[in-house]
């Protein structure tokens, strides 16, 4: 229990999972804590006269139970034996080689496919003014941003952090500002200091300055950002090559949605069980790291016209071309999460079918490349040239991996054959053991003469040679023969030949099992040179998968072009509530409703009438149909001329 002890000090706010053999066991506390979460009998071992408490369960149950844990809000620090156990030493190498928490979580069954896993680090600054960055390890997304304090509430809202970590000396301002609805860790005071947070980004990104990232200004962001990358130092995340490049949230990029309005729209989550969000409405893409992006479109429209009309451009392409929009769309099925699948190469967390799955996805980007270079539309023929096939890693995961592998390297027949000729051999001894002992016993006979010789085995020394007493003293033994036995009736014989396929027949199979693993380990450093190009194939199949969606939607729900200016005018014709006109009984449609706002005749509409008439329903409707055209995508009216907004605010009490 001393090395236990030791581990447990320095993790005192984590569930420490002790790796004892073939399982995983916690004491004390921990065992409580464990044995209700997960549903395991509690029991008790004695510890110098006292009882201590115990549960645990086998190490490969690790991914059922480690999920459980960590829903359940606890931090998980996971102890590993990091050798061989051995007569020679009672007590074997231990250390944590990972602490799994909600916001720093890699395993598929923590994650939700279609949905970021973002760890939200705050600073508080002077004057209501507060740093924050926001780090998903499990895709290599750093956005960063600093505001009033409103500013930040609203990222909160909009990005929906797992977990939250600030400075232990702001627990109370923290509370006070945003309340209990998120997980949170706190971090002491010095590490939220910004010569060493800054310091920490420097080092990290291995560079004199933060301009080329755009935030060498925000000295709030970057504390925050340091303060994150702090806190996967002491989770035991350290390969993190995959978090390559650090970005700015531009707050005038986007229209200002403050939390009440982000709610009362119901943009990502309805208010109420039974109902739909509009994110439900629009999203129909087919890719996990598409639907991600379309959430954070759906959250930060955008202000900018050139780039919104950038986007209605192609998504009216896409509808005026509707088989390429198809094939562009199979192809994009076929690659699965390209952007989780690269992040786990570095975290050392890939296995080798995750390996065939994303030989899969760039098989699949050199077709989409070739349709989107032919297009003849511009953004898309920019977007095949951004794509990379990555030909080289595609021959070479061909040339190393069998085409099926298992999902654990430890299964076994993972490397394919061919690729390294140790392995090749040893499989050859293991396979075909009986045939090669045959062939040396017909040469050994042929080249001696010996018409009768036997191969045989024995546990005091192995694979032997018998020669009948008939043929011992004929001067037929060979020199490098090495007498073991004499026998009633003969007598037995090694030879180096012998012995060195005995070795190889005794050991092979774990020797093929380490070596497997070791040719894996080195397929998998290799991949580390392709982590930006594949991760820069993600975000523009992403970027597309949200187009394509959007032209999906408007197909099919007779969505139309918004005219977009800088206009101080809303014009909107038989308008519709995207979420209401899909809910409407069969047999019934939606009532369409025509909206004019400008600066000069008509700033202000007063809308009455009674209760359930509506009156909600085309004030969300009227800002759906601008933030829907600002997003980029068409709108669910026959016509809308809509001048650019920066800012939506909504208060809405009753439901629709």
């Amino acid at each position: 229990m001393s090395q236990y002890n030791k581990m447990k000090a320095k993790y005192p706010d984590a569930i420490l999972l002790f790796r004892v053999g073939d399982f995983y066991e916690t004491f004390g506390e921990d065992a409580v804590k464990t044995s209700k979460a997960v549903g395991i009998v509690l029991t008790s071992r004695n510890n110098g006269g006292n009882d201590v408490e115990l549960a645990g369960f086998p190490y490969h149950s690790l991914d059922m139970y480690l999920p459980r844990l960590v829903r359940s809000g606890y931090r998980v620090a996971i102890c590993e034996q990091l050798e061989k156990p051995s007569p020679q030493k009672k007590i074997v190498k231990r250390g944590v080689t990972e602490v799994v928490t909600p916001g720093v979580a890699v395993d598929e069954k923590l994650l939700d496919y279609r949905s970021n896993n973002y760890l939200a680090s705050i600073f508080f600054g002077k004057r209501e003014k507060a740093g924050v960055a926001f780090l998903d390890i499990s895709t290599g997304d750093f956005l960063v941003s600093e505001g009033d304090i409103s500013y930040v509430d609203k990222l909160l809202q909009s990005l929906g952090p797992s977990e939250v970590i600030f400075s232990k000396a702001k627990s109370g301002e923290f509370e006070k500002t945003f309340g209990e609805k998120f997980y949170t860790n706190t971090l002491d005071d010095w590490v939220f200091s910004r010569d060493y947070a800054r310091e920490k980004l420097l080092e990290y990104f291995e560079v004199n300055s933060l301009k080329g990232f755009g935030i060498e200004d925000l000295a709030l962001a970057q504390i925050a950002a340091g303060a994150i990358l702090h806190y996967l130092a002491t989770t035991e995340n350290k390969n993190l090559q995959h978090v390559s490049s650090i970005s700015r949230i531009q707050q005038e990029r986007y229209v200002w949605l403050d939390k009440f309005t982000i709610s009362n729209l119901e943009l990502l989550h309805s208010q109420y069980e039974s109902g739909t969000p509009l994110i439900d409405i629009l999203d129909k893409t087919v890719s996990p790291m598409g639907a991600r992006l379309l959430k954070n479109w759906v959250v930060l429209p955008l202000t900018s016209l050139s780039e919104i009309k950038s986007r209605h451009d192609v998504v009216e392409f896409l509808l005026e071309y509707p088989e390429l929009s198809a094939e562009a769309e199979s192809y994009i099925r076929q690659m699965g999460d390209i952007q989780r699948l690269i992040a786990r190469v570095p975290l050392g967390k890939i296995s080798p079918r995750e390996v065939v799955q994303l030989l899969k996805a760039l098989e699949a980007t050199s077709p989409l490349k070739v349709v989107l270079s032919a297009s003849g539309n511009v953004f898309l023929e920019k977007m095949a040239d951004g794509l990379n096939p990555c030909g080289a890693l595609q021959r070479e995961i061909k040339r190393q991996l069998v085409e099926n592998p298992p999902a654990l390297i430890s299964k076994g027949n993972v490397i394919a054959a061919g690729a390294n000729a140790e392995l090749d051999d040893l499989r050859n001894v293991v396979h075909n053991s009986q045939e090669i002992l045959i062939g040396i016993q017909k040469a050994e006979a042929a080249r001696t003469g010996i018409d009768n010789l036997k191969i045989g085995f024995n546990n005091v020394f192995g694979y032997y040679l018998e020669v009948t007493n008939r043929h011992k003293d004929k001067g037929l033994i060979p020199a490098g023969w090495v007498r073991k036995q004499t026998l009633t009736n003969g007598e037995r014989y090694i030879t180096d030949e012998l012995k060195e396929l005995e070795t190889k027949i005794l050991g092979a199979g774990e020797k093929i099992q380490e070596l497997e693993e070791l040719l894996f380990q080195q397929m998998v450093l290799s991949l580390m040179d392709y982590v930006q190009p594949v991760q820069h194939n993600s975000a523009i199949v992403a970027q597309l998968d949200c187009l394509l969606s959007f032209a999906k939607v408007a197909l099919k729900n007779n969505y139309h072009r918004p005219e977009i200016d800088n206009s101080l005018t809303i014009d909107i014709k038989n308008g519709r509530h995207p979420v209401i006109e899909q809910q409407m009984p069969i047999g019934e449609s939606f009532v369409p409703n025509d909206v004019y706002l400008d600066s000069d005749e008509q700033q202000i509409l007063v809308i009455t009438g009674p209760n359930m008439s509506g009156k909600s329903a085309i004030l969300r409707q009227t800002a759906l149909i601008c933030l829907i055209a600002q997003m980029g995508s068409f709108v669910p009216a026959q016509a809308a001329r809509l001048g650019l907004i920066d800012k939506v605010f909504t208060r809405v009490g009753a439901s629709d």
